[in-house]
């Protein structure tokens, strides 16, 4: 058996106001956060949680969010640091298709997209306020064509889907635990490696710690109820699994992982 091993991949950063991220608590002005994917190295395949944001995209749609991704920086840029190309990953694991979570899925057609049925379901008819948060789909034709509500292309291009709902043992010791509010079908990630306590990533559940300790939401959300029911979720599940929690968009945490080339393992 090949022990499990974990490399988070560096995508570059954002930046938006502190009243996004802690909402109604602030304080105000621009907070820079990274955005990163999580790659585990699995017996049963190679998986990837979250593919960030396409810079191209970012610049042309919301360059109000600040964007910032070095060449290095792309998913393909990370991958060959580990000696890997994209066409290795058998998995694409989605904690919600935001573009800043998304971006990144067309560079493995060949995987398994593996999402909440609820959540595809929210991006194929996202309500106004959520569109732009919905809107690089450029992965899938099929799914940009039902968000548009317009017929597909003859032979448009559909990654392969594996649609779940509820907590989900994707392989041994890899967990998604539901965790929705943020977005309509939210997944967190759970992953024990072979040679350390299990690492609970959590997604937009919490962009930050501070998010955690207030039991304060990003002022980005689709259900506030359900969402702090996640957040108080994902607090029990660290304590039941003795978890490390790992949040979604906090640099100062960030700055001291373990990045690609390294592995936790």
């Amino acid at each position: 058996m090949r022990p499990t091993r974990v490399a988070l991949l560096d995508g570059g950063s954002m930046a938006i106001d502190g009243y996004k991220v802690y909402w109604n608590r602030g304080p105000g002005g621009d907070i820079r956060f990274p955005v990163y994917s999580v790659l585990v190295d699995h017996e049963d395949g190679l998986f990837i949680y979250d593919t960030g944001f396409d810079l191209e995209h970012m610049t042309k749609f919301v360059p109000q969010d600040q964007a910032i991704q070095a060449p290095d920086q792309t998913l393909p840029g990370q991958l060959a640091k580990l000696g890997l190309k994209p066409e290795d990953v058998t998995h694409v694991l989605s904690s919600h298709l935001h573009i800043d979570h998304a971006g990144g899925h067309k560079h493995f057609p060949g995987a398994t997209v593996v999402v909440h049925e609820d959540e595809y379901a929210q991006a194929s008819n996202p309500p106004l306020f959520e569109k732009l948060s919905y809107s690089d789909l450029n992965y899938d034709a099929v799914l940009t064509a039902k968000r548009d509500k317009v017929e597909p292309p003859a032979g448009a291009f559909e990654p392969k889907y594996r649609f779940i709902r509820g907590d989900v043992e994707i392989a041994k010791d890899v967990w998604l635990w539901e965790t929705p509010g943020h977005a309509a079908g939210h997944y967190s990630l759970m992953v024990k490696p072979a040679g350390r306590r299990p690492m609970l990533f959590c997604g937009d559940v919490a962009m930050t710690p501070r998010n955690l300790e207030l039991l304060c939401l990003g002022s980005f959300h689709l259900d506030p109820t359900r969402a702090i029911a996640s957040l108080q979720r994902v607090i029990k599940l660290a304590e039941e699994h003795d978890a490390e929690i790992f949040c979604s968009h906090s640099m100062p945490d960030f700055v001291t992982w373990k990045k690609a080339p390294e592995w936790y393992e």
